[in-house]
This record gives structure tokens, C-alpha cells and sequence, in this order.
């Protein structure tokens, strides 16, 4: 989809992919362009995003420009009914990030926040059948639903922590995006939390829908922690960069280019450093 929102703005000769790395807003659309998602995740139906490989860098960097916002989108539940569990899984995974950071970016704001906590509300109630069960199209529509109104939320308010420290998992190691999101999502959660636990109660209100309201907020905090948590070893997604091969000598290089993606560190909440990067990947390796 991402190449697809790169087309519609592609066809001239005026610029190039590598003029709009430097310069994203010189595009301009082209032709009209039809999004079918076949994951309910990357919620790029929903962006005016597209995510890129700079191989001399061994990063990916976000091209954004609104211009590559889809004309139409079409999400239908049925595209995903045979959907392998482990790749339903990683792009779910991936959806559920979307909606966390943008709850918890220093960007949200009311209308991010309407669309990001539906996001949530849809997703954690969702995605375990949606991704295991073969015949639950309605959680599986919800689950679109969800990853859709989550790529809306990114563009009012944007991703944060796991974002930029992913990204030169994929870059460098080709880890699958909703992997790579996964094995960093309990790490830069727990790192943020003491910044974010009043979004995360705000979370627990609308996803948890038999909740006791009376709870503190670090027990409402430490409740989305935990079901985080648990959805991600539901899934039997990965949760360490050994299974992948990386070694830790690496460990400075990845920490080098995370520092880069200064576009999603800016909007966390709690200032993630050199050394803080350092220690979340000592978590992971």
C-alpha cells in the first residue's frame, strides 16, 4: 500500500523518491489512488505516510506528505479469513502500537485521542479471535475497523518510542515490521509508564468494559501494562532479537540509528536518550 501511495504521487518526471527524502512535501497527487488492505495493521489505508528503506543507512524513513492520503479504502474482514495466524498476529500487533503511542504522544490531542482510544477499544477486544480463529470475521472486521481508525489517529498525533526504535530492525535485519513493534512494545511501554500511567487509565476505561472504575490509577496503569503483555505471548509473537540473529555486538549500531528517527522520539513522552535506548535493547538482545 505504502508503494501503491507512492505511485499516485510518482507519475512526473519533476522529482523522485530520493528528492521527497529530503523534500516530501515537493509531491503532489497525481492520479487517485484505491486502498484494499489484505493485514489489519499497518493502518497505511489511513496515512499520509509511506515508510521506505535506506539501505546505505540500514534504516526505513517516512515519506509524509498529504497528498498520499487514499482517495477510497475498501476493508473487508473476509480479505484476512485465511490470513496465516503468525503474519495476522505481527500486523495486529502492529495496529495496537499505532493506538497506544498515539494515545500516549506528546502530540495527541481531542481528535487523535477520539480515534486512537476507539482504536484501542476495538483492537484488545478483538484481536486474539481475529487472529486465531479462522471463522470470527466479526472480530476480524472490528479488527480492520480498529487498525483503520488507528492509521487516522497517526495522522493527528504520530507514533512515538517503538516506532523509532524499530525501525532499524527492519532496515537493517528485515525483521517484520509488526515483529520488530511486538519484541519493543513491553520495553519502551514499561520505560514510559511512569510519564504516561494517566493515559493508560484513561485506556483501561474505555477498553475494559466490565472494569472497576474505583481502581487507582497506577492499578489501571499497570492492568493495560499487563494485557499488553499478555496479547503479545498470546500471539506467540517473538519478543527477542535473538531469534533473529542479532548479535550484541550490534548493539551500539542500532542505538546510533535509532537516535535518528528524531521525527518519532520527539513525540514521546518521557525523553528516551542514547543510554535509555541502550538499556531497552540490552532488554531485547
Amino acid at each position: 500500500m505504502d508503494t501503491a501511495k507512492l505511485a499516485s504521487i510518482l507519475v512526473t518526471d519533476d522529482y523522485g523518491v530520493k528528492d521527497l527524502l529530503d523534500n516530501p512535501l515537493l509531491a503532489k497527487k497525481q492520479v487517485a489512488s484505491l486502498l484494499i488492505p489484505t493485514t489489519a495493521g499497518t493502518g497505511s489505508e489511513a496515512t499520509l505516510n509511506s515508510i521506505v528503506g535506506v539501505p546505505e543507512e540500514n534504516l526505513k524513513v517516512g515519506i509524509v506528505n498529504p497528498d498520499m492520503i487514499p482517495d477510497y479504502v475498501i476493508l473487508d474482514g473476509r480479505l484476512i479469513k485465511n490470513l496465516p495466524k503468525k503474519v495476522a498476529s505481527a500486523s495486529a500487533v502492529d495496529a495496537l502500537c499505532h493506538a497506544i503511542e498515539c494515545l500516549t504522544s506528546k502530540k495527541a490531542n481531542p481528535i487523535s485521542n477520539t480515534f486512537a482510544l476507539e482504536a484501542l477499544d476495538l483492537i484488545m477486544n478483538n484481536i486474539v479471535p481475529a487472529c486465531t480463529d479462522s471463522e470470527a470475521v466479526s472480530a476480524k472486521n472490528n479488527l480492520f475497523l480498529g487498525a483503520f481508525y488507528a492509521g487516522v489517529a497517526i495522522t493527528s498525533s504520530g507514533t512515538t518510542g517503538i516506532h523509532a526504535l524499530s525501525y532499524p530492525l527492519g532496515g537493517k535485519y528485515h525483521i517484520a515490521h509488526g515483529v520488530s513493534n511486538a519484541i519493543l512494545l513491553m520495553p519502551v511501554m514499561r520505560f514510559n509508564e511512569p510519564a504516561v500511567k494517566d493515559y493508560f487509565a484513561v485506556a483501561y476505561d474505555r477498553v475494559v468494559h466490565d472494569g472497576d472504575r474505583s481502581l487507582s490509577v497506577d492499578e489501571k496503569s499497570q492492568y493495560i501494562l499487563s494485557e499488553l503483555d499478555r496479547i503479545v505471548k498470546v500471539l506467540e509473537i517473538p519478543t527477542s532479537l535473538k531469534d533473529f540473529g542479532v548479535p550484541e555486538s550490534d548493539l551500539e549500531d542500532l542505538v546510533q540509528a535509532s537516535m535518528k528517527v528524531t521525527r518519532l522520539l520527539v513525540n514521546n513522552q518521557r525523553e528516551i536518550t542514547a543510554d535509555d535506548a541502550r538499556e531497552i535493547y540490552k532488554q531485547v538482545l
